[in-house]
């Protein structure tokens, strides 16, 4: 499947629009709070404190440190939406309105949507089932890693429909694995990979059984 322009062709869905722009404007507001614009208030610490997933708060329903009613829920969300830098946010923010609006177009915008929030709430049951960490976890790298799946799983089947060679699964994952080695090194290991694992195997697994195989595009 070819990804399509961002800013060629048919228009990006609004709503694509308007969650990359909290993205990146949540990130912006954190940043010039780091440099002292708000006075003594530290806006991306309670970004984090109230936004971010927090291991201590899974499984959800674990009500005795939260700091508001139905945070151990509302992290499996809202922890996509907050960032850890310019690059971090940066790096997602391109992917994800690039991917979003190719997947919107061939799918609909619902599918595609709901993608996105399966993939953060997967993303979080993954890393909190493999990860033991008292460091918050944030960004939208599960998301991301969903809509990559979705996106790896339709090209495959567009190649096998159209008599072309596929990679099969077990090569596109020992790829996803070289390259998430070279992240760690590069990211200094401060990668979230087990929130990669669980977004990709929601958009590459499970997604495409919600539109049916004889549904994917050609």
């Amino acid at each position: 499947m070819q990804i399509l322009p961002v800013f060629g062709g048919p228009p990006t869905p609004r709503s694509l629009w308007w969650l990359t722009g909290f993205m990146l404007g949540t990130e912006c507001l954190a940043q010039l709070s780091d440099h002292g614009w708000f006075g003594d208030l530290d806006l991306r610490g309670l970004m984090i404190s109230y936004g971010a997933f927090w291991d201590f708060l899974f499984p959800p329903g674990v009500v005795d440190q939260t700091l508001y009613p139905g945070q151990s829920y509302m992290m499996f969300i809202t922890h996509a939406l907050l960032h850890a830098g310019t690059i971090h946010v940066l790096m997602n923010a391109v992917i994800f309105i690039a991917l979003g609006k190719t997947l919107a177009l061939y799918f609909g915008l619902r599918l595609t949507l709901m993608t996105m929030l399966l993939g953060a709430v997967c993303s979080g049951i993954t890393f909190g089932l493999l990860a033991t960490t008292a460091a918050p976890m944030v960004g939208a790298s599960g998301v991301v890693f969903a809509l990559i799946g979705m996106w790896l799983q339709t090209s495959r089947a567009e190649a096998v429909r159209m008599g072309r060679s596929a990679r099969s699964a077990s090569v596109v994952i020992i790829s996803l694995i070289v390259l998430h080695i070279f992240m760690d090194i590069f990211m200094g290991g401060q990668i979230a990979w087990q929130a990669h694992l669980g977004g990709f195997v929601m958009g590459y697994f499970i997604i495409p059984w919600f539109v049916g195989r004889d549904r994917l595009p050609t």
